[in-house]
């Protein structure tokens, strides 16, 4: 068998097996997300091994899985409690906002941004801003709807569940069992393929650890950075914008906008007492907070992070979060970078003969060179 026929015969493989990823896609979603927890988790699993012990009982396997799992549940159930707070006090805070008396103070803007979306042709002749507004709400919020919405937050609320418990079943024995991820890949492969499949596995690992640290590295500076900055300038509530527009931050080009516009929300929502000229600045603020520190994360910190991590030309990470955006919505722009960069490994292990797979990997020898 020629050196062609082999590479065409394993992608009629490769085709053959993403259709089948394709149809098990949940179940192959778990496993993955699994696998990069497991990574993330392997220094806490490393600590709870060495340094946890009461005389000379030393924790075994098991109980590192299980505390490493659950340190991951007390960190997500600490960043829901530090939002829940205040977004609870919000809500009642604008339960109890007269709108007739705010209406009246912001009735001169409204008025202007009336005029101004007639003079762009924006609204019709006989159609007001409150008009187009009120029949928006009444289409959103139509009572036909609610049965529906509540079937869906049903529908969501158990899958959810039932993605949270299948994740965290498989992630602790993927804690547990070290090469349990390289056993399962090793199965479903022929013999001769297995070293290159445990190099690609290990540089994959190597990869997707960087980048998640890295990530993780400029959440945290985008929030110290923000909320340092809303502090400075006097803003209410500056950790919690902060917090959330570090979150958001995570969505590529759109995270940022949402989180500048929940900074905003936020902002106003807590000041709805004031006069618009008083309200203004705040805006004002807010946004230039976010501003300030999306130029600094944009021109400093991301190039650094992903440069190291994921060793890709901009334009290509530019272009493959366009594709993930078309193919996954939202959650294919958070995960399409470290998916892409995992398919490079595998195609300069298995494919390196190939000019384009040649073009797309030259920054990654060329990292390696220089480390």
């Amino acid at each position: 068998m020629t050196s062609l026929q082999r590479n065409l015969l394993w992608l009629a493989g490769l085709l053959c097996f993403g259709a089948v990823a394709y149809y098990f896609a949940d179940i192959l979603s778990y496993l993955l997300i699994a696998w990069v927890l497991s990574m993330l988790g392997k220094p806490l699993m490393i600590f709870f091994l060495k340094r946890l012990r009461i005389g000379r009982f030393r924790i075994g396997m098991n109980g590192a899985a299980l505390l490493t799992i659950l340190t991951f549940f007390l960190v997500i159930i600490g960043v829901i409690m530090m939002f829940v707070p205040t977004l609870v006090e919000q809500a009642r805070v604008l339960s109890t906002v007269d709108y007739t008396a705010v209406g009246e103070k912001w009735r001169g803007p409204l008025s202007w941004l009336d005029t101004e979306l007639h003079r762009l042709g924006m609204l019709g002749a006989q159609e007001s801003l409150a008009e187009r507004t009120q029949a928006v709400l009444l289409d959103t919020f139509k009572p036909a709807l609610v049965g529906n919405f509540v079937g869906v937050f049903l529908a969501t609320a158990g899958n959810i569940v039932a993605a949270i418990f299948s994740i965290t079943f498989i992630l602790f024995f993927f804690l547990r069992e070290n090469r349990l991820f390289l056993d399962i890949l090793h199965a479903l492969v022929p013999d001769e393929f297995e070293p290159k499949v445990r190099h690609a596995v290990e540089e994959s690992s190597e990869v997707l650890t960087r980048y998640f640290r890295g990530l993780l590295t400029q959440v945290v500076s985008f929030v110290l950075i923000c909320t340092i900055l809303l502090w400075i300038f006097g803003v209410n509530n500056a950790l919690l914008i902060g917090a959330f527009g570090g979150l958001l931050n995570v969505v590529p080009y759109v995270g940022p906008i949402l989180g500048a516009v929940f900074g905003i929300f936020i902002t106003v929502s807590s000041h709805l007492d004031y006069e618009a000229a008083a309200m203004m600045p705040l805006i004002g603020k807010v946004a230039g907070a976010f501003l300030l520190t999306q130029f600094i994360d944009n021109n400093f910190v991301g190039p650094l992070i992903f440069s190291k991590s994921i060793k890709a030309h901009p334009l290509e990470i530019f272009i493959v979060t366009l594709a993930s955006a078309k193919i996954g919505g939202v959650v294919g722009m958070v995960i399409g970078i470290p998916v892409y960069t995992v398919l490079r490994v595998i195609a300069r292990t298995f494919f390196s003969e190939f000019k384009l797979v040649q073009r797309l990997t030259d920054h990654m020898e060329e990292a390696e060179k220089e480390e």
